[in-house]
């Protein structure tokens, strides 16, 4: 599953599967104390959220199957009702996003992140491309936008707290590049679902400016609305 995007093959089991379904064979597995039909339905593909939420709801049957003493038991049993009333509800979850995602696709549809650049700098740039039409008889316009950001030198708390023994050149490397791959994740976050944000409030693709200085708050850093370059303007 990408940030934006459900896969083919999520789409499809989700589609595949029935909701009251799935609810029956939930609580047929509880009665019987183990996963059995409910192994049938293709929940693995469909996506993380549900895929983990299946996990442990078989291991609460599972647990509720060794239990011995009845306090015991009325213990596992109300846990994995609780469990298979997450899985019930993260489904349920997924199906909503199938369900926004194939009506906004008729009439915008913004591309998942690519991968992050070899090499990061303080002076961040990320791509967000998109296609759109005003109404699902016209043709597809493709466009992109480039949201920039300069990253602003943060205080090194760590060279506080760990004065001793003193980093190494390469460690203070390494630990520069996870911070600064942190941050390019987190506005490559913003900057994509700022672009969603923008056609689900009904506006037209051709207001879209081709590149945005982010605005930073507090402390100049990022906040949810840094990559906002329509409406709300950012808390600074």
């Amino acid at each position: 599953m990408g940030l934006m995007n459900l896969s083919d093959r999520e789409k499809q089991a989700i589609g595949a599967i029935d909701s009251g379904a799935l609810h029956d064979l939930v609580d047929q597995a509880i009665r019987s104390e183990q996963l059995g039909k409910l192994s049938n339905l293709p929940l693995y593909n469909c996506g993380e959220y549900v895929a983990t939420k299946l996990r442990y709801f078989d291991q609460a049957l599972a647990a509720y199957r060794i239990a011995k003493s009845a306090k015991k038991r009325e213990e596992m049993l109300h846990s994995a009702r609780k469990a298979g009333s997450d899985l019930t509800f993260a489904f349920g979850q997924m199906k909503q996003r199938l369900e926004v995602e194939e009506r906004e696709s008729q009439l915008f549809f913004i591309d998942d992140p690519t991968i992050a650049p070899f090499r990061l700098t303080q002076d961040m740039q990320v791509r967000v491309s998109y296609r759109w039409r005003r109404t699902i008889e016209d043709e597809w316009t493709a466009g992109s936008i480039i949201f920039k950001h300069k990253v602003q030198p943060r205080f090194d708390y760590r060279a506080i707290a760990q004065p001793k023994p003193k980093r190494s050149a390469r460690k203070l490397a390494e630990d520069r590049e996870t911070d600064l791959l942190r941050e390019w994740e987190h506005l490559e976050q913003l900057a994509h679902w700022s672009v969603r944000d923008y056609f689900r409030a009904g506006h037209d693709g051709a207001g879209i400016p081709g590149e945005f200085e982010v605005r930073l708050g507090d402390g100049d850093h990022l906040n949810n609305f840094s990559a906002n370059f329509w409406g709300r303007k950012a808390n600074t």
